[in-house]
């Protein structure tokens, strides 16, 4: 690991912490070639998809994220637009679901967009919103399967932004 890469106390120590208890192999993924885009055009004009990954998938609808797979579910899930925020459920074990289980729009904020979207905040929200489970220690199947699938996705659906949701 290059150490310019660890520029605090707390991030070494996770590391270390992930290392350790996890997966000895753990490296950060450093992004150095992810361009900046800035819009094209105002976000009232602009098909808008929802990205999170907080592990939202439709109770009844979509089998769960693997949450206790040791290495992660490096899946996605495709969450239609009128999707109910009462309709999700959330599978994921590295955050406490207190906040989400009172209002799942605090991680997956579906709801509001389409909000948003009848005040003319935004121009479209695009059908589907895409969910992924954050925990993923192993990300190589993420970025050259899981991840550019998904894209492809919101691209065919229209997408012409992305509002990326963390846990």
């Amino acid at each position: 690991m290059t150490t310019h890469l660890i520029n605090t106390e707390a991030l070494e120590r996770s590391y270390n912490t992930v290392r350790q208890k996890w997966d000895p192999h753990f490296e950060w993924v450093v992004n150095e070639s992810a361009p900046w885009a800035p819009l094209e055009r105002p976000l009232a004009q602009t098909a808008l998809a929802l990205v999170g990954t907080c592990g939202a998938y439709r109770r009844g609808a979509d089998c769960p994220f693997d949450a206790a797979n040791y290495y992660g579910d490096p899946s996605f899930k495709e969450i239609p637009r009128d999707t109910e925020p009462g309709a999700l459920e959330f599978a994921h074990t590295h955050y406490d679901h207190a906040h989400v289980a009172q209002d799942p729009n605090v991680g997956f904020p579906l709801g509001l967009l389409r909000i948003l979207e009848a005040e003319g905040v935004i121009g479209r929200l695009v059908d589907p919103a895409i969910s992924f489970s954050g925990f993923l220690p192993q990300t190589r199947q993420l970025l050259t399967d899981t991840a550019p699938a998904a894209a492809k996705r919101l691209l065919e659906a229209g997408a012409q932004s992305a509002l990326l949701v963390p846990c």
